[in-house]
Formats: C-alpha cells, structure tokens, sequence
C-alpha cells in the first residue's frame, strides 16, 4: 500500500479512537436512544452494537501501528505494569479461588470491561501516540458533547419534574450524564483561555457552551461531578504558577474560600436546581442515604484491608450470587486488591500525570486532555471502580503521552 494512503488510514482510526474512547458512547447513546423510545430494553440494542463497533476501532488502531517501537516513560511503564497486577489479580479472584461463587454473566461484564473497554484501548493509543492529533480531537470531543446537551434538554431536561434527578436516557445514568457536561464547561472554558484570536461568535459560543455545561449538570442532581468541576477549576487556576510554592498556597486558599462560602454557593445552586441543592445539604449533614450506604462500604473496605494491608487480598467486595462490588473510593479499591505496595506505584502514576498537566498548563500544549483526567479522577473519590472507567484510565495514558519530552521521544525511536 502507498505510504501516503496508509499514513491518511493510520491518522483517520488513530484520532476516530480517540473520540470514540472518550465521548463515543454517550454521543450515540443520546441520538439513537430516544429515537428509539427510552424504552426498557432499548439500551442493549444499542449499547452492545457501539462496544463491537468502538472495540473494533481499537483494534484496527493496534494493528496499523503495531509495529512501532515506543519507549515507554517510567510513569507508563508502572501504570502498564499496574494493570498487569490488576488483571492478574482478577484472574486469580474470579477463576481460580473458590471460596465463593461468582455468575457466570458477572464475570463476563468484569472481563469485557476491564480488557475490551479499558486495557485494550490503553495500548492502543500507547501505540498510535505519533498520529494523534489533540487539537483535531479536541475539535470533534467538543461538537460532540454540545449535540449531546442540546439533544439531552429537549429529550430528558426539559419535562422532568423538579424533584427528580435526570438521566440523559435509559443507557447513561444521572453521573456519567453530568460528567459529559462537565467536560463540556473544562473544554468550553480551556477553548476560551487557549483561542483568545478566535472570532467574536466562537467566544460567544464557548463562553455559553461553559454555562450550558454547568446548567445541565447541576440540573442532573448529581453531587460528584459538580465537586470534580470545583476540584479541576481551582486546580487550573492555581497551578498554571510557575513557582510551586505560590500554586500550592493558591490551591489551599481557594478551596478554604470554597468551604467559608458553600452556603453562598449551595443557595446559588438552589435557584437552579432545589434537588442537587438538598443533596449536597443532605451529604454535609450526613442524612443522605447513599452517604451512609458509603459509610457502611468504606467500614468494610477498611477492616478487610488491615487484614492485609501491605499486599492486599482482593479486586473487590466479593460474595456468593453477587456482583463485585467497589468501594466507591478508588483509593481504598487499590488498597483493597494491592495494599500499600499498590497504592504506592498508582500514586506515582498520578503524581507524574499532574505534573505533567501543571507542565502542560504552564507551556500551554493540549492540557484539555490532563483536565479532563482530573476530573474522572476527582469522581472516582465518591464513585464507580477504576477498572471499569474507559475515560480515567485513557486519558491517564493520554496525559502522559502528551508530554512534549515524551512525544520527541517516541519520534525518535518509532519506526514508521
């Protein structure tokens, strides 16, 4: 094949990838779904199609560039090397132990999450790194995630009652619904501070597209994301100083104002959304129900883990009959399945990736990707389990691919 045809194919699935791995199941979820009804049933008709769809996307990426030869980073390095113990883990815990009894369909979901949705899209972009376009993904990533909440409003927003909280359809929950509108108002924001020569009409779009972000997740009823969002917006504006000291004194400042003032910011939350304004009261108070239901998970989490605390005992909250269940704290997850030890080289990992957004920020080059690692991060304090979130895990590989250093790197060494 002529190098200039297979270079156009390599570049077209290596950056349709990239889109499709961070924001390709909530677009196709949000058009196809209420064409459909939202109706029971509706979201495996189109949820297992797009999996196929996106793992072969995946895989075709893997293959054109399988040939390349990468050095790894020593951050990469132990974060592969992270979820090589993790995967080893999971074997030995849902295969071959038998002290208790997993379902068979159980098992599957972990397997297919954790290999075909998480690892497998790792490496290939591990792989595909020198065809990755940020700024052409983060072009579509955008376009993307404002059809997703226009579509949202006037299927799911617009009719719901003010006591609920709202998914965006049957097949993405109130959380993930949010957190794609909380990447909208980073990129809308990161587009504003990064584009300053753009037209007056595309400022007036990013500056609208950051409020419409905002609108929607507070109108979601979901208290995580909002969190993320603060977290990441302090974070940006703290760490783009050059002296570290000033960025930390900062970073601490602002979050203090945070907490002086959230009663202010949970009133200005209650003119927009009087369900998330309770729920964040309810979990301050401590009377949330699904606080509590974490109180009890992290009490369990805890004791299990100070059986074993350097090495760990297991991926998760295993039991006869019943899903593996997580902490809801990524944290203790890892100390859970890796003690210390574990926990010691994923803190490596993430202390490497914010230094590198912090570089990122500073030289100003495509920190939208760290941003929004961060706040996948964020949510994973209260949230989901690590080794089923595609968005964490990619853009924690992304993060430390884009670093300049390593890409000048890897352009030395890759062949083809």
């Amino acid at each position: 094949m002529d190098n200039s045809i297979y270079s156009r194919i390599n570049f077209f699935f290596t950056n349709l990838n990239v889109i499709t791995i961070l924001i390709g199941y909530p677009f196709i979820t949000c058009i196809v779904i209420p064409l459909m009804g939202n109706v029971e049933g509706s979201s495996r008709i189109v949820t297992i199609p797009f999996r196929i769809f996106a793992l072969g996307i995946t895989l075709i990426t893997l293959f054109l560039n399988i040939k390349k030869t990468i050095k790894y980073s020593v951050a990469l390095k132990l974060f592969l090397l992270f979820w090589v113990l993790l995967l080893l883990r999971m074997f030995y815990d849902l295969e071959i132990r038998t002290d208790f009894f997993i379902p068979i369909p159980f098992k599957i979901e972990v397997w297919l999450f954790a290999i075909a949705i998480c690892f497998i899209p790792m490496i290939s972009l591990v792989l595909s790194i020198n065809k990755i376009d940020f700024n052409l993904c983060l072009k579509y990533i955008y376009s993307a995630t404002i059809i997703i909440l226009i579509i949202s409003y006037f299927t799911s927003i617009k009719d719901a009652q003010p006591g609920e909280r709202i998914d965006a359809n049957i097949a993405l929950n109130t959380v993930s619904f949010a957190q794609v509108a909380i990447t909208t108002t980073i990129i809308s924001i990161y587009q504003l501070i990064t584009k300053k020569n753009s037209s007056l009409a595309y400022q007036i779009l990013y500056f609208f597209s950051a409020l419409l972000g905002i609108y929607v997740a507070l109108k979601s009823g979901s208290r995580g994301p909002l969190l993320a969002l603060l977290v990441v917006l302090i974070f940006w504006n703290s760490f783009k100083e050059k002296k570290l000291s000033i960025a930390y004194f900062k970073f601490i400042f602002f979050i203090l104002i945070a907490l002086i003032f959230k009663s202010f910011i949970i009133l200005f939350i209650s003119y927009i959304s009087p369900m998330t304004a309770f729920r964040i009261n309810e979990a301050f108070s401590g009377t949330d129900l699904g606080v509590q239901y974490r109180n009890e998970s992290y009490f369990w989490f805890i004791n299990k883990i100070l059986e074993n605390p350097i090495w760990g005992s297991q991926f998760a909250r295993l039991s006869n009959g019943d899903y593996p269940g997580y902490a809801h704290n990524i944290f203790l997850d890892i100390l859970l399945g890796f003690g210390i030890f574990g926990l010691g080289i994923f803190l490596l990992v993430i202390i490497r990736s914010i230094s590198i957004i912090r570089t990122n920020i500073i030289i100003k080059s495509n920190y939208w990707i760290g941003l929004i690692f961060m706040q996948y991060f964020v949510l994973l304090f209260t949230s989901g389990a690590y080794y089923s979130e595609p968005i964490f895990n990619c853009a924690i590989v992304l993060t430390l691919l884009s670093s300049n250093k390593f890409k000048q790197l890897i352009s030395q060494t890759s062949g083809g």
